[in-house]
């Protein structure tokens, strides 16, 4: 899912990119190895940070679904090994 997102936003990043360093007065486009790795640089960092960010984002929202309340009902419920799967799996969601 995230790949795809990232897929989207590609033509978009690289165009800023190059906008950005048409505004700064540089003329650092492909061609140039120098060039093309300052430019692979910044757009993964771009890249980078925005998925980071959707990811934080659809994560913390999941997370308001599940107090730590709700976790500790559910936990009780088990015993023994599977209360520790159980723990796996909760502690994906939960603030613990």
């Amino acid at each position: 899912m995230f790949k795809h997102i990232a897929d989207i936003l590609s033509p978009y990043i690289v165009n800023f990119i190059n906008w950005l360093f048409s505004k700064l007065g540089s003329n650092l486009r492909v061609g140039n190895a120098f060039n093309e790795a300052v430019n692979f640089f910044i757009y993964d960092t771009l890249k980078i940070i925005f998925i980071l960010s959707f990811m934080i984002f659809v994560i913390s929202f999941i997370r308001s679904f599940f107090p730590p309340e709700k976790v500790k009902k559910v936990l009780a419920k088990f015993g023994g090994v599977w209360a520790h799967v159980a723990a796996s799996v909760l502690g994906v969601l939960s603030p613990f």
